[in-house]
This record gives structure tokens, C-alpha cells and sequence, in this order.
């Protein structure tokens, strides 16, 4: 005898879509917050090393040319700067958030993105066909790998999301025993 389907389960799995469908039990997205306070000392370490080479150069020497308007002119290029790195922070935190969500949970299955690129498809895949999902550390990066049918596997980052990495995998233990197989 075989164990019935969960009742989101109805034939055969949906096409993959553009966007994770936000209405599932579970729905991880990123924090703008999180990824902006990134993003933002991503571009601070890059904003004072370069502000203070300016600085550097026009006002520590003693040269004839030298005048007061040195001074105005690092703080100028300082402000400019600063405007600059805000506006890509800005830009940089609409398109990841713009994205969607990275991952989502239900009894009968789960949907990711399959990849990590911005222009990236969701995907939806049964628990049947999950074989591991799991933590695990990719290059530097914390990640949930779900392992589905051999070799193909999807990575779902578990930093700088609205849900902590706890969170996320005692969900996706609980909803993956929830079905028997």
C-alpha cells in the first residue's frame, strides 16, 4: 500500500516559475536590513581607505603649490564619495530583496531558487525526491544544500535572511518528516 499524497500534491509538479509563491507555511526571504548593513560595510572599507589616500596625498606635504583649498577639496571628494557608495548600497539592497524569497516550505514539498543569480528560476521539488538537505559550508559561505536525484543539488543561503539559520533547518527537518514515505 502506498502512503497517500499530501493534499498540495496534485499530479504532476508545477513548471518552474519566476518567483517562490509566497503564501506556504514557510517562506524564507532576505532581510534588507541585514543585507544593506552588509553591503554598506562592503562599501565603507572600500570609501575610507580611498578618502583617506586623498586626504593623504593633498595635505601631507609641504609644497609651495598648497593651498587652502586642499582641505575643501577632500572633504568634497569625501561627501561625493560617500553619495556615490550610499546610492549603490541603495540599488544593490532593492535588487536582492526585489528577487523574492530564497526558499519555501510545505507538506509536500519545497520550493528554491536554483541559483544564485538574480535572474534565477524557482523550482519546486517534492520531498519524495529529496534525498539530503542539510547544512553545509560551500567556499566560505553557510548553506542549505538539498540534494535531489544524484548530482543535482541546490544551495540556499542561510545569511542575511528574515529567518536565522536555526529557524530554517529545524523547518525543513519538521516539514520533511511531516510526510511518510
Amino acid at each position: 500500500m502506498t502512503a497517500p499524497r499530501p493534499p498540495s500534491w496534485r499530479g504532476a509538479p508545477p513548471a518552474p516559475q519566476k518567483r517562490i509563491p509566497d503564501d506556504l507555511p514557510f517562506v524564507v526571504r532576505r532581510s534588507a536590513a541585514r543585507v544593506a548593513v552588509f553591503l554598506g560595510a562592503v562599501f565603507l572599507a572600500v570609501w575610507a581607505p580611498l578618502t583617506g589616500l586623498l586626504a593623504f596625498g593633498l595635505l601631507a606635504g609641504e609644497s609651495p603649490d598648497r593651498t587652502g583649498g586642499d582641505a575643501v577639496a577632500v572633504v568634497a571628494f569625501g561627501c561625493c564619495a560617500l553619495l556615490m557608495f550610499a546610492a549603490a548600497v541603495a540599488v544593490g539592497v532593492r535588487l536582492i530583496v526585489a528577487a523574492g524569497p530564497v526558499l519555501a516550505l510545505d507538506h509536500a514539498g519545497l520550493w528554491v531558487r536554483n541559483s544564485r543569480a538574480l535572474w534565477a528560476r524557482a523550482v519546486w521539488v517534492p520531498w519524495e525526491s529529496v534525498e539530503r538537505a542539510g547544512p553545509r559550508r560551500v567556499l566560505l559561505a553557510r548553506t542549505l544544500v538539498v540534494g535531489v536525484g544524484g548530482r543535482v543539488r541546490y544551495l540556499v543561503p542561510l545569511r542575511l535572511n528574515d529567518r536565522t539559520e536555526a529557524e530554517i533547518i529545524a523547518a525543513v527537518a519538521s516539514f520533511r518528516g511531516s510526510i511518510s514515505t
